[in-house]
Parts: structure tokens; sequence; C-alpha cells
């Protein structure tokens, strides 16, 4: 009975994550486009070096991929 919960558990997640991954990952996308201050109109891409919006842009959605990945890979019994 248990691992019918599991299953249960593991379609539910993964159901979860295939529709809020794609949404966060076109949010984080978009980060350069956000405004920043209301007054001046600036975007988060005119007031941050570049390299740090490029880390935020490109490799945040790789790391949470591969914790994904990670979450989900079969644990040793060790």
């Amino acid at each position: 009975m248990a691992s019918y919960i599991k299953i249960i558990m593991l379609a539910v997640s993964l159901i979860i994550i295939a529709v809020i991954f794609p949404i966060a990952l076109g949010l984080i996308g978009n980060a350069g486009n956000v405004v920043v201050n209301a007054t001046s109109g600036q975007t988060l891409a005119d007031v941050i070096d570049p390299t740090v919006l490029t880390l935020l842009v490109v490799l945040l959605p790789i790391i949470a991929i591969i914790s994904v990945v990670m979450y989900f890979l079969p644990k040793s019994k060790a």
C-alpha cells in the first residue's frame, strides 16, 4: 500500500514541476526587462553588471534542473 502512495506523490510532484518550471524559467529569462525604478524607468539590465545578469539568467535555471534531477535519482541504501 505504501508503494502506491509513493507513486502517486511522485506523479503529482512531476505534474507540479511540469507546470511551474516553464513559467519560472520564462520569468527568469525576462529578468533583464524588469523595471526596478518606476520613476526613471530603469530596468534591471541597466542597474546591475551584465555578468551578474548572465549568471542569473543562465546558471540559475541550470542549477534548478540539476537539483530536480538529483532529488528524483534513486538514493543508495549504504
